[in-house]
């Protein structure tokens, strides 16, 4: 898929778009936008991006909410359901989408394309860990600041969390230093 469509894509599944209108705003087929989800999705649960796959595993213990959303998604194939079940998990937390789509675009470049196998070295694996830590104390950071705007009892907690996201980002430009090195 050319680089025009597959960002197109991207962006409408950061958005939290169906497949339909991926398809539509890329102009690809209904198949190819549903494939590259899916892609999408695995790779995130394999990256650790999407924290909560665990959790998707065990539909007993699912909230009542995600199990409705889940239902609402029709045609799920059995083994892709815990990675619906994560992805429907992550939604609900309500993160900005356009620091979404920072994060799960960078993601993505630093792994490589999405239809082929990942091949991390050992300070390039680390390197993606750091990031997606630094990636998920952002996102808290955004909807915690958002929600604590007019609450003043929250603000400690808020100044704990942006002093881990300042600890998160030196963590993650070590490890981008670390794999410069090992090119060099």
């Amino acid at each position: 898929m050319p680089r025009a469509r597959a960002a197109r894509v991207l962006n409408s599944y950061t958005m939290r778009r169906s497949p339909g209108e991926a398809a539509r705003a890329s102009g690809t087929s209904l198949n190819t936008a549903r494939r590259y989800y899916r892609l999408i999705r695995a790779r995130l649960v394999s990256v650790g991006y999407y924290t909560e796959t665990p959790l998707s595993l065990d539909d007993q213990g699912m909230a009542e909410e995600t199990t409705a959303a889940l239902k609402a998604r029709r045609g799920i194939r059995g083994e892709d359901i815990p990675y619906h079940a994560a992805e429907v998990i992550e939604w609900m937390a309500e993160f900005p989408p356009h620091l979404v789509h920072k994060h799960i675009a960078k993601i993505i470049d630093r792994t490589g394309p999405l239809d082929a196998a990942r091949h991390l070295n050992g300070p390039e694996a680390k390197r993606l860990r750091a990031y997606i830590r630094f990636a998920r104390t952002e996102l808290v950071l955004a909807r915690v600041a958002a929600q604590t705007e007019a609450d003043e009892t929250q603000r400690p907690f808020l100044e704990r969390i942006r002093a881990a996201k300042v600890k998160e980002w030196r963590a993650y430009r070590a490890a981008c230093k670390r794999v410069e090195r090992t090119r060099s």
